[in-house]
């Protein structure tokens, strides 16, 4: 995206280059949806995953149908769109699914004490660069041990610690998410995933979504082999 400078004294212009940014509408990369995680489970930690596939064989698609929050990680890797807004004191970041917004506060070097678990966890972030290539830095703990323990991309539990990396490219049509899990409960050591997104069409928006029990979206996304993945 280009944008005029006018020449203090001079009837010519000249271009400059918008750096990329986070801020805008992405969406996860057809190639991140189906893969065979090689997670470090512990015995609690297969059990669980040993549960969830004995689910999806019995037909369960996304898995929950309460209609609780999707939460933290599986809103950053899902078949819904994600919005980023970037502001100097945080990023706000939205799953078309989510009802709930996740803050990644940048104007925090702790995180606040005492909060209660939640289901996106308190999220601290900074950025590491200048320019193209910089990158979001982002620490969460905190999460509550309600939902889905083991998604599409890592686990969420109140013994979770996750530190991510988002890096946009160079042409800002391309953005790099790189989640590290720590959990001394359901795996044996860090593990790292790497998933990537693309930035959707100028002006595109969200469609509306509402969790409905016993049917509708779950219904929708029946036959979709990333829905079961998920």
């Amino acid at each position: 995206m280009l944008g005029t400078l006018a020449l203090a004294g001079s009837a010519q212009a000249q271009t400059k280059t918008k750096i990329p940014g986070i801020t805008g509408l992405w969406s996860l990369e057809a190639k991140d949806f189906a893969r065979d995680l090689k997670l470090p489970l512990t015995p609690a930690g297969q059990a669980v995953l040993d549960a969830r596939r004995k689910a999806v064989e019995a037909g369960d698609v996304i898995g929950d149908k309460s209609c609780s929050p999707k939460g933290m990680p599986s809103m950053m890797a899902n078949e819904f769109g994600l919005e980023f807004m970037e502001s100097p004191e945080r990023v706000v970041i939205l799953n078309e699914a989510a009802t709930i917004p996740r803050n990644v506060y940048l104007d925090l070097k702790t995180h606040t004490k005492g909060l209660e678990p939640s289901w996106n966890g308190h999220s601290i972030g900074h950025w590491e660069g200048k320019g193209p290539g910089k990158t979001l830095v982002v620490d969460t703990v905190n999460f509550n041990d309600k939902g889905e323990l083991l998604g599409f991309i890592g686990v969420k539990s109140s013994t979770t610690h996750l530190v991510e990396r988002f890096q946009v490219s160079a042409d800002g049509q391309h953005l790099t998410g790189t989640y590290t899990f720590e959990d001394p409960r359901y795996f044996t050591k860090p593990w790292t995933g790497v998933v990537h997104y693309r930035q959707l069409p100028p002006k595109s928006e969200f469609w509306e979504y509402v969790c409905e029990v016993g049917g509708g979206w779950q219904e929708r996304f029946k036959g979709d082999s990333a829905a079961k993945a998920n």
